[in-house]
């Protein structure tokens, strides 16, 4: 498909300018005049511009759809703007950027001439995926940031429960907004503690780093997988219902039980998943919920619970 290289927003500083400006605006217009003063008015007015010629820029690279990438400068830039964005307020800095994408999609529908066919369909398809990415970038850089830097499990190679909390508020900042319903899958590993004891320390942990391995290749890209307490882990779903992420909790636990020999020490899984809106709107509660649904699944010897089962 033909490409737009060199659409009227790449050629002018002006217009890029002139965006940057709506893109303060917008974002004025939507906060609240007690909360102004966390509006990284300055660094917008100044580096609005370059970011959006940076975007413009990968927009126009020709690299194959799933390989666009934005420039290191525009990484940087994006990363400056969450660090500006403090307490409470950096869960806007999604918004900020959707208020952007919009006005970019805005501009494109004016510069990309609709004789050709699938151009601007193509344009904002690829805007869409830069996005994408920036957005991942950001939410990246404020969970580091929200949750000290903490260190990932070394035996797993998993996050720990400081990012699940800050990943938790994240996606309710994205439910409250759009609407997007998200799930906690929490797996107990069954059976560890009769292995340490039987076969040493390193059996079991072993056993555990298996089972995060089965995780991590069978979930989605945008799902996040934790470890919790001694057994535990935990994934989390965005765009997901309970009912939708039901079939892949089902698939994990059979491909644990099914990779295991019959003659040597086994474990079982005990899996409980809660979503939100569905049961409830707050960490601490998904969370418990999904826990319950875990030993609700333990006593009635089956893989998987949803809450409220």
């Amino acid at each position: 498909m033909d490409r737009p290289r060199d659409a009227g927003i790449t050629r002018s500083q002006r217009a890029r300018e002139e965006l940057a400006k709506a893109w303060l605006l917008d974002v004025l217009e939507r906060t609240p005049l007690r909360e102004i003063e966390r509006v990284p008015i300055a660094w917008i007015a100044a580096e609005g511009p370059a970011l959006v010629a940076d975007i413009v820029r990968g927009l126009a690279d020709r690299a194959p759809a799933g390989e666009l990438e934005l420039p290191a400068e525009g990484i940087e830039r994006v990363g400056r703007l969450a660090a500006l964005r403090q307490g409470e307020a950096a869960l806007e800095i999604p918004r900020d950027l959707a208020a952007l994408q919009s006005l970019l999609v805005e501009a494109l529908r004016r510069e990309v001439p609709e004789r050709r066919l699938g151009a601007f369909a193509g344009s904002v398809g690829r805007l869409a995926e830069i996005f994408g990415d920036i957005q991942a970038e950001v939410a990246e850089r404020l969970v580091r940031e929200r949750s000290g830097g903490a260190a990932v499990d070394p035996l797993t190679g998993l996050p720990g429960e400081a990012e699940l909390h800050e990943w938790i508020r994240i996606l309710l900042a994205e439910e409250r907004r759009h609407g997007e319903p998200f799930s906690v899958l929490r797996m107990d590993v069954d059976g560890l503690a009769h292995i340490n004891d039987a076969y040493g320390r390193e059996a079991g942990d072993r056993m555990l780093r298996a089972v995060a391995a089965v995780v991590r290749r069978q979930i989605r890209p945008v799902d996040r997988a934790f470890r919790l307490t001694e057994g535990a882990l935990c994934v989390l779903c965005p765009h997901q219902d309970a009912a939708q992420t039901l079939p892949v909790a089902e698939r994990l636990c059979d491909l644990v039980d099914y990779s295991q020999s019959e003659s040597g020490p086994r474990i079982a899984i005990s899996a409980g998943l809660a979503s939100c809106p569905e049961h409830g709107g707050e960490a601490e509660g998904l969370l418990q919920a999904a826990e319950e649904a875990s030993w609700a699944a333990k006593a009635a010897g089956r893989g998987v619970a949803v809450g409220g089962r």
